[in-house]
């Protein structure tokens, strides 16, 4: 588990879940779906253009080739978001994966600690048979 996964799950008091991974992985998508339409809206504005006929049109343009740089921006944000979204969710599966071996491995301890009780207490009752 990461230091930062461990520190979360100790101030929230919340562990890992198959259901916090489904949602993290439902967010996920949302965001690959946003990521793409503001790619299409990027598309759609214009890259510099240079200069055009009137100040009024240049102000414009160069309004516009600063949306379409911000929102190249926030499509960058967006996919860094998606990345580190998709590490959390492979540690997030690989810290379920060592909860889920852990109680396996109690149960096996502990059915074997209860076949070797059962197998005592019959040893000390066919002794005990014996004895009298």
């Amino acid at each position: 588990m990461d230091a930062s996964d461990a520190l979360i799950a100790a101030l929230t008091g919340r562990t890992i879940t198959a259901e916090r991974i489904e949602t993290a992985t439902a967010v996920r998508g949302r965001l690959g779906g946003l990521r793409t339409d503001l790619g299409q809206a990027a598309a759609m504005l214009p890259p510099d253009g240079g200069r055009w006929r009137s100040t009024a049109a240049d102000r414009y343009a160069e309004r516009l080739h600063e949306l379409r740089a911000r929102v190249l921006g926030a499509v960058e944000g967006l996919d860094a978001a998606a990345a580190e979204l998709d590490e959390r969710i492979r540690r997030m599966h690989a810290e379920l994966a060592v909860f889920e071996q852990a109680e396996r491995d109690a149960e096996t301890r502990a059915r074997a600690d209860r076949e070797a009780a059962l197998a005592e207490e019959a040893r000390l009752a066919r002794r005990a048979e014996e004895r009298s």
